[in-house]
């Protein structure tokens, strides 16, 4: 038993253990890196709001721009909203969503950019006998889907002013239904945040039917809730002849801005703020912020992919990306380390065993040449005619200086069988001689 355990002991050499141990560390690197490698998504899926509303139409512009860059197909998924949004994030069911700022709790997610001012527009018919946003107490107001982000900045308003929102009729129609005469109780006003660029608010606007009510407080606002900010509305934004507004209409704004989970990859993040300020996303949306302007913005702490896109040379940022991007495929870079020593030791096994294999063919074509030396050993004993002796002389030096032609192998030039080969070869040929010269020297006398 026990020379059965040192044989197998013997056979796998310390050689084979790291060899065996190094194919299985580089399969353990493999698969770790396989798992823990950044992807795309096979589809890219962007969470807006409604089909009519800016966050699709934006969302819209995005989506050829991010195709190109990824290589992926990009889904837009329409929603009640941010609250909703939100949701699908959390759910892994959207990989990116534009979302208002101020409407909802961020943990578990991060901004990626800002996009551009969500305007609060208080649009009244008129009428109405709608002068100030406390004219709308009673009225049939939207104010946006329940887990809108439109709603939520539109209830902020509401709350300043002392408007009680359950006072108000059919608060959660979508604002485009100002248009229509038929509803049993058509709309009196609508508190849409939107971008200015709006198509369904340009709709509405533009038929003359409708004002913008001024939100004087604009500045109480802003210091009494941080994601607003004080804007005019421009005059004439939405009609000339006559303009609407017929006059800069005082509000207040949040933003619109592109958010994802935490754990999104980055390669996903760079390549979407890429498509984002290419240039062409500004010529589809003026209203964008810049990428000096996102690069500011301070709302929400943004992802970490983002601040190195943002502020590449920030302290030791490239530094920093280069050691983000090294550990993250180390394991690959190792095995493919050990995948080349594994390489090596096997080109000089083969080496080795080429080397082996022509000693040992040398070494046998040797063993011939000594055979032939003792072939002639024995016959020049017999013979005592100096013409065969001078044959055997001469056929003596053409083995030997065959064997020195022929048998280049170092390791065999330095074994004991090619010493004893040249003995024998050197001592042959003296006693060769010496009959040769015994036999002339007879004769001699």
């Amino acid at each position: 038993m026990a020379g059965n355990i040192k044989s197998w002991l013997k056979k796998f050499s310390l050689r084979r253990w790291i060899t065996w141990g190094l194919v299985a560390l580089i399969v353990v690197c493999v698969v770790a890196w396989f798992v823990t490698r950044e992807v795309l998504p096979r589809e890219i899926r962007i969470a807006t709001a409604t089909k009519g509303g800016f966050y699709y139409k934006f969302a819209s512009a995005l989506k050829p721009h991010l195709e190109r860059r990824t290589g992926r197909s990009v889904a837009l998924l329409e929603t009640k909203g941010s609250v909703q949004n939100r949701e699908l994030l959390l759910a892994g069911k959207a990989h990116l969503a534009i979302m208002q700022a101020g409407a909802f709790p961020m943990d578990g997610l991060s901004a990626l950019a800002p996009l551009y001012p969500d305007v609060v527009h208080v649009i009244a018919r008129q009428g109405r006998g709608i002068a100030s946003i406390r004219d709308l107490a009673g009225k049939s107001v939207s104010l946006g889907r329940r887990g809108s982000g439109n709603r939520n900045s539109a209830l902020l308003i509401l709350e300043h002013y002392d408007v009680d929102p359950e006072k108000l009729e059919q608060n959660e129609t979508y604002f485009k239904d100002l248009l229509d005469d038929e509803l049993d109780v058509p709309l009196d006003a609508a508190i849409v945040t939107t971008g200015l660029l709006n198509p369904d608010l340009h709709t509405i606007l533009k038929t003359g039917r409708f004002e913008l009510i001024p939100i004087l407080d604009a500045k109480a606002l802003a210091i009494r809730h941080a994601y607003f900010s004080p804007i005019n509305i421009p005059r004439g934004l939405f009609k000339e002849g006559p303009p609407v507004p017929a006059k800069p209409v005082p509000t207040v704004a949040t933003a619109a801005f592109l958010a994802a989970r935490d754990d999104v990859p980055d390669v996903l993040v760079t390549k979407t703020l890429s498509a984002l300020y290419s240039g062409e996303m500004r010529l589809a949306v003026p209203t964008m912020m810049s990428l000096k302007e996102a690069a500011a913005w301070q709302l929400f702490p943004l992802h970490a992919a983002a601040r190195g896109y943002y502020n590449p040379y920030e302290g030791l940022g490239l530094l920093t990306n280069f050691m983000e991007s090294l550990a993250a495929t180390k394991e690959l870079l190792f095995a493919f380390g050990a995948a080349f020593y594994l390489l090596w030791v096997r080109r000089q096994r083969k080496k080795e065993e080429r080397e082996k294999a022509d000693f040992a063919k040398q070494k046998e074509h040797l063993d011939r040449f000594l055979d032939e030396t003792v072939r002639i050993e024995r016959e020049q004993m017999a013979s005592e005619d100096p013409r065969k002796l001078k044959d055997y002389l001469n056929e003596v030096t053409e083995i030997k200086l065959r064997a020195l032609d022929e048998l280049t192998d170092e390791a065999l030039r330095g074994d004991r069988l090619f010493s004893i080969f040249l003995m024998q070869c050197s001592n042959l040929t003296r006693k060769i001689q010496i009959k040769i010269s015994l036999h002339s020297r007879t004769k001699g006398d």
